[in-house]
C-alpha cells in the first residue's frame, strides 16, 4: 500500500496505543458511573461490557473502510471518492465541525473540573488562556508532537490510576452489587447509550491512519487498547458501586474524585488535587489530537494551512469562554454524546457498507 505521507512524519504501529487511550479517556471518567446507574442501577457494569464489545466491531469496520483503497488515504479522500467532490466535501466539513466541537467540549469540561475543585475563586479566562497556549504549542508541532505527549499521558495515567483505586478497596462493600440482574434489557440499553460517550475518540483514527507506518499492523494494538480500556472502566465502575450506595451516588456529581478524597499522604493530604493536576498532560494530548484532526480536515477540504485553522479554533475557544460565563456543560456533553452516537453507530457502518460494495464492484 502506498502511503501519501512522507516517512519522516510517520509513527510506529504500536504508538496507536497512547493515541487511542488519550482520545477515549475523557473527563467523563470522573462521573460516568452516576450516569450509568441512573438507568440500570448497579447492573450498569453489564453496559460497560456490551459497549466494549460493540466498539471492537466498530473498530474492525474502521480498518475495513480505511483499507478499502490502495493509497493509504484518510476518510476525507474516501468520502470524495465514494460520494463525489461536492457531497464528499459537505460530509468532510461536518466531520471537521464534529472534531472541533468535541475538542471544545473536552476543553470546557476540564476547565469546569479545575474551577470547581482546584481554583474556585480564580478568573477562568486566565486558566483558559494558559491552556490554549499549551494546545497551540502541542498541535503546531505536528502529529508526532501530539503522539509524544499522548505517550506521556498514558504513562502518567498508568502510574497513578491503578494504585489510587487499589487503595480504595479496603473501604468497599461487595454486597452493594446485590441483587444481580434485577433490571430489564431496556434499562441496560439506556445505560449503554450513556456509556458510549466514554469511547468517543476512536473515530480520530479515520484521519490519522495515513500517519501510521504499516497501518495494517496497528490493528491488533488498537483492539488491545479497547480491551484494556473496557477492563479499566469495568474496574472503576465496580469499585464505585461497592464504595457508594445507590442513594449516595445519585447525589454525587464526580464520584471518582470523591473516592480519592479519602486517601491521604504524608505530604499531600488531598490526593484528588494531584489526580486533577496529573490529568493536565492527558487532557492536553486528548484535546490536541481532536484539534489536529480538525485542522487536518480543513487542509484536505479547503486547502487551509493547519496553523491558520488552529489559531482560528483556539481563538474561538477563548471567545466562547469569555461570553458564555456559566454554560451548562452537562447539556452540551449530552448533545455531543448524541451526535457521537450517530457518527459511530450510523456513519461508520454506512461507510463500511458503501466502501465494501464499491470495492467488490471494482473487482468485478
Amino acid at each position: 500500500m502506498k502511503n501519501p505521507v512522507d516517512e519522516k512524519y510517520l509513527i510506529s504501529p504500536f504508538l496507536i496505543v497512547p493515541l487511542m487511550y488519550v482520545s477515549m479517556v475523557m473527563p467523563g471518567v470522573l462521573n460516568f458511573q452516576r450516569e450509568l446507574a441512573e438507568h440500570a442501577g448497579y447492573n450498569a457494569y453489564i453496559s460497560v461490557v456490551l459497549v466494549g464489545i460493540s466498539i471492537h466491531l466498530i473498530l474492525w469496520m474502521i480498518y475495513k473502510i480505511l483499507r478499502s483503497n490502495q493509497e493509504g488515504l484518510d476518510v476525507t479522500a474516501i468520502n470524495k471518492t465514494c460520494f463525489g467532490k461536492i457531497a464528499g466535501n459537505i460530509i468532510n466539513f461536518a466531520i471537521v465541525l464534529y472534531f472541533c466541537f468535541g475538542a471544545y467540549i473536552k476543553f470546557r469540561a476540564y476547565i469546569e473540573v479545575i474551577q470547581v475543585w482546584v481554583f474556585p475563586s480564580v478568573e477562568m479566562i486566565i486558566i483558559c488562556t494558559l491552556l490554549v497556549l499549551l494546545l497551540y504549542y502541542t498541535v503546531s508541532g505536528g502529529f508526532r508532537s501530539v503522539t509524544g505527549l499522548s505517550f506521556f499521558g498514558l504513562l502518567i495515567s498508568i502510574i497513578h490510576v491503578i494504585p489510587e483505586f487499589s487503595l480504595v478497596l479496603p473501604y468497599t462493600h461487595p454486597l452493594n452489587l446485590m441483587p444481580l440482574f434485577n433490571h430489564s434489557i431496556t434499562d441496560i440499553l439506556l445505560s449503554s447509550k450513556s456509556m458510549i460517550y466514554q469511547y468517543m475518540g476512536l473515530e480520530a483514527l479515520l484521519l490519522y491512519y495515513p500517519f501510521i507506518k504499516s497501518p495494517a499492523k496497528s490493528q491488533k494494538w488498537a483492539h488491545l487498547t479497547v480491551f484494556f480500556l473496557t477492563l479499566m472502566y469495568l474496574m472503576i465502575i465496580i469499585i464505585t458501586f461497592m464504595y457508594f450506595s445507590e442513594g449516595q451516588l445519585r447525589e454525587i456529581l464526580w464520584p471518582t474524585l470523591y473516592m480519592l478524597k479519602i486517601l491521604e499522604g504524608p505530604v499531600l493530604q488531598r490526593v484528588e488535587y494531584l489526580a486533577i493536576s496529573m490529568w493536565l498532560i492527558k487532557m492536553v494530548a486528548n484535546i490536541s489530537l481532536f484539534l489536529w484532526a480538525a485542522c487536518r480536515g480543513m487542509k484536505n477540504v479547503f486547502q487551509i494551512k493547519p496553523r491558520a485553522s488552529l489559531i482560528a479554533f483556539l481563538v474561538g475557544f477563548l471567545i466562547l469562554e469569555y461570553f458564555l460565563k456559566d454554560p451548562n456543560i452537562f447539556r452540551w456533553i449530552e448533545f455531543y454524546s448524541d451526535v457521537g452516537l450517530y457518527f459511530i453507530y450510523g456513519y461508520i457502518p454506512i461507510m463500511f457498507v458503501v466502501t465494501q460494495i464499491r470495492k467488490n464492484w471494482n473487482k468485478g
